[in-house]
């Protein structure tokens, strides 16, 4: 950002971020004004850094819901309607959150000629009188029907973070989700755990909170496993997911690298190993 500040724009902007929010930079540089540089470039690396897990993501869970759907032992039990195998109380709320959100999107999506039309079946005995603007809409909305990727698409990460959490290693890992981590030598305990990394850094990123030292660090770590590991039986460097992923890599190489100069520039302290270290002599 412009480094021509002046102390009202200083205290203006203090206000608009928060002091609070401020405080962790004013603690790692000398003053305002780098405090206000350093979050600026931040949250300049943080939008490289979402960008990238996005994409993450999508490749994960599209990947994770082909192999379960291609499974006998597990098909279609996100949408619940296998008898051999049934998700968690926590899962099955999440998939019901999901169908209601690609509802309500689709609804929205409607011109008011058409959400009208969805009366006869929501009402067959007609709208009830006086009836509240949100209630008309839930009922409408219940009679839409979604397709399988718009409902997929509304699930959280955390959701499938948790199908590869140890309660699944029977159910889900052995029977099927190994084929989405092919790879013999990697255990269900450390693919989750990066996933767990991911969704940490990703978590931070929703709330605009700062991603650096080792949580960054863990998080490009997860996200060049997944990258090089997903669908491959070994580490591959070019396999359709790391031709998808890699452009994103590249990019977010190029912001921390700024990211780098600036905290350089600006603050009294080093990054070793992912971990800050502040220079005593500062």
């Amino acid at each position: 950002m412009s480094r021509n500040l002046n102390a009202e724009d200083i205290e203006n902007i203090k206000m608009l971020v928060s002091e609070e929010r401020l405080r962790t930079f004013r603690v790692l540089t000398t003053n305002d004004a780098n405090a206000i540089e350093l979050h600026q470039a931040t949250m300049s690396m943080g939008a490289g850094l979402m960008s990238t897990i996005a994409i993450v993501e999508i490749a994960l869970r599209n990947s994770i819901f082909v192999c379960l759907e291609h499974n006998p032992a597990t098909r279609q039990c996100i949408f619940d309607k296998s008898t051999q195998f049934r998700l968690h109380s926590t899962e099955r709320k999440s998939i019901k959150s999901a169908y209601r959100n690609a509802r309500r999107l689709e609804y929205s999506k409607l011109p008011e000629v058409q959400k009208k039309v969805l009366d006869k079946s929501a009402f067959p005995d007609g709208v009830p009188p006086n009836i509240a603007q949100s209630d008309l809409a839930e009922s409408r909305q219940s009679k839409i029907e979604v397709s399988d990727g718009q409902v997929i698409a509304q699930l959280p990460f955390s959701f499938w973070k948790r199908l590869f959490s140890e309660r699944y290693e029977e159910t889900l890992w052995k029977r099927s989700l190994k084929k989405v981590f092919p790879n013999k030598t990697l255990s269900r305990a450390q693919i989750a755990n990066q996933i767990e990394k991911l969704h940490l850094a990703r978590n931070r990123l929703a709330h605009h909170e700062p991603v650096y030292g080792v949580r960054l660090t863990e998080a490009v770590h997860a996200i060049d496993f997944v990258m090089l590991n997903l669908g491959s039986r070994t580490p591959n460097i070019e396999s359709p997911v790391t031709k998808l992923i890699l452009p994103h890599r590249e990019r977010l190489e190029s912001q921390m690298a700024i990211f780098t100069s600036t905290w350089s520039k600006l603050t009294r302290a080093t990054v070793s190993n992912g971990k800050i270290m502040f220079d005593p002599a500062n």
